[in-house]
C-alpha cells in the first residue's frame, strides 16, 4: 500500500442525517474503551449554497446521458478477459482456491499508473448472484498514481459467473457530480486512495483515508463517448470519462467527525443471523496499534446509527485488509514490511475472540502485496483478496473454517 494518501473534499460541509438505530449484535469480547465514540456526518454536497447536491446533479446527469445497468449493459459488453496466473513469484497462496490474473492485453497487471486496493463481491451486495441476471460478481478498487494521478479512481465490476478463471471485467471510473446554479450538470474525478471497498444492496462504500466513507449507488451509472478528458466538453458538446466507457458518480458521504480515524480499509459483515454491518480498519506501518470499528446498517443499506463504541486493536502492523464474521472471528491481511512487500508473502491473521491476543504465527500465508479482503460464506466459508504490485497482480480465494 502507498502510504501517501489523497483525497478528494477538504472542507466538507455538514448535513443532517436521517436514521434509525440498529440492534447491532457486538461480540462482548471486544477491547473497546467504553468512552471512546467514533462518530459519522453524513454530507451530500460541497462548496457554495449555489452547488445542487450529489444526488439532485446525479438527476440532472440522468435527463443528458443514458442510465445503463450493471449487467445488462456494462459486464455484457465487457471485453477485458482475466488470464491464468502462470506466476506467483513466490509460492502460491495456502489454501487456494481460485485466482485470475489481468488481462495481459491491457497491461492491467503490470501498469504503474494504476494500482488495485479494494475487494468486494455480490454476495455482500447481496447474498450471491446479481437479482434477477444472476451473474457473479467481484469488485475491485483502483487509485491513480504519477502522471496519472489526475484521473482520481475507478473500480472493475469482474463477471465470475462463466469460464472463472477467464472473467471478463470493465473499468468504471468514480467522479463526483457538479452542478452550479443555472449551469449544465457535469462530473470531476474523485482523488483518493480507495484502500477498501464494501458492497452491500446498490451502496458501494469506498474508503477516503482521512475524510470517511465515499458512497456510491450502483444503480445510477451512465455512459459516456471516448475522449481523453473527464466531464463535459462545451466545444465538443459530449462527456468523457478518460477513456472509460461509463462512470459512477459519488451520492454522498459518511465525513469523519470523530476522534482521527484513518479510514484505510473498510469490509461488510453480513453472517446470517446478524445485523450487516461495516468494519473499517486502519493500517499503520510499523505500530501494532491499528484499529478497527464497527457500524450496523439498516434495511435500506445505510449506517443506522452515525455513532458506535464497538472497536478493537488489530495487533498486528502493517494490517492491508480486515473483515469479521460474525460475533467471534476477524480475518486481517498484512505485508511483512514495506521493502519486502514485492518479494515476500503476505500473511494472513486470525483473531477469535475479537481483541483476544494473537500469537506470532500467521495462519495463512497470502499472495505478494495482498491488500483488501471479503468473506464469502459459501465453499464452507473463503475470502477474497488481491495483490497490489505491478508485474505480480492477481485476484484469488483462499478456503477457511471460521468459528462464529
Amino acid at each position: 500500500m502507498d502510504t501517501t494518501r489523497r483525497a478528494l473534499l477538504k472542507g466538507m460541509a455538514a448535513a443532517p442525517l436521517a436514521a434509525t438505530a440498529g440492534g447491532l449484535l457486538m461480540p462482548s469480547t471486544a477491547h473497546a474503551a467504553p468512552e471512546t465514540e467514533f462518530v459519522l456526518k453524513r454530507v451530500d454536497r460541497v462548496g457554495s449554497p449555489l452547488q445542487s447536491s450529489w444526488p439532485d446533479a446525479i438527476d440532472s446527469l440522468s435527463a443528458r446521458l443514458p442510465d445503463v445497468e450493471l449487467a445488462r449493459h456494462v459486464l455484457a459488453g465487457a471485453r477485458s478477459r482475466g488470464a491464468r496466473v502462470t506466476d506467483w513469484h513466490a509460492a502460491k497462496p495456502d489454501h487456494l482456491d481460485y485466482g485470475f490474473a489481468w488481462d495481459p492485453a491491457t497491461r492491467d497487471g503490470t501498469t504503474a499508473s494504476w494500482y488495485p486496493q479494494g475487494m468486494t463481491t455480490s454476495y455482500d451486495a447481496y447474498g450471491g448472484r446479481l437479482p434477477g441476471s444472476g451473474e457473479k460478481v467481484a469488485v475491485v478498487s483502483w487509485y491513480a498514481r504519477g502522471g496519472n494521478a489526475r484521473k482520481g479512481a475507478r473500480v472493475t465490476f469482474i463477471d465470475v459467473t462463466g469460464d472463472p478463471r477467464r472473467p471478463k471485467y470493465r473499468h468504471v471510473l468514480l467522479v463526483e457530480p457538479v452542478k452550479a446554479q443555472g449551469r449544465r450538470a457535469g462530473f470531476v474525478p474523485v482523488k483518493f486512495h480507495a484502500g477498501g471497498i464494501a458492497w452491500y444492496g446498490t451502496w458501494l462504500y469506498v474508503a477516503n483515508t482521512r475524510y470517511g466513507l465515499s458512497v456510491f449507488d450502483t444503480s445510477r451509472m451512465f455512459q459516456v463517448s471516448s475522449g481523453d478528458w473527464c466531464g463535459y466538453d462545451a466545444s465538443r458538446r459530449r462527456y468523457a470519462a478518460y477513456g472509460h466507457r461509463y462512470v459512477l458518480p459519488m451520492h454522498h458521504i459518511y465525513e469523519n467527525a470523530g476522534d482521527g480515524l484513518t479510514f484505510s480499509q473498510v469490509a461488510l459483515d453480513r453472517t446470517p443471523g446478524f445485523v450487516p454491518s461495516l468494519v473499517v480498519s486502519e493500517y499503520r506501518g510499523a505500530s501494532p496499534d491499528g484499529r478497527a470499528v464497527r457500524w450496523g446498517l439498516d434495511a435500506t443499506g445505510e449506517i443506522a446509527d452515525v455513532r458506535t463504541k464497538t472497536h478493537w486493536t488489530l495487533q498486528k502492523a502493517r494490517v492491508q485488509g480486515a473483515v469479521t464474521v460474525g460475533s467471534s472471528t476477524a480475518y486481517y491481511s498484512a505485508n511483512r514490511g514495506e521493502a519486502d512487500g514485492p518479494r515476500r508473502q503476505g500473511d494472513l491473521w486470525t483473531q477469535s475472540p475479537l481483541g483476544h491476543p494473537m500469537g506470532d504465527t500467521p495462519a495463512a500465508r497470502l499472495s505478494l502485496g495482498p491488500e483488501d479482503l471479503s468473506y464469502d460464506v459459501h465453499s464452507g466459508g473463503s475470502l477474497w483478496s488481491l495483490g497490489e504490485h505491478a508485474g505480480r497482480r492477481s485476484v484469488y480465494r483462499v478456503t477457511v473454517r471460521p468459528e462464529v
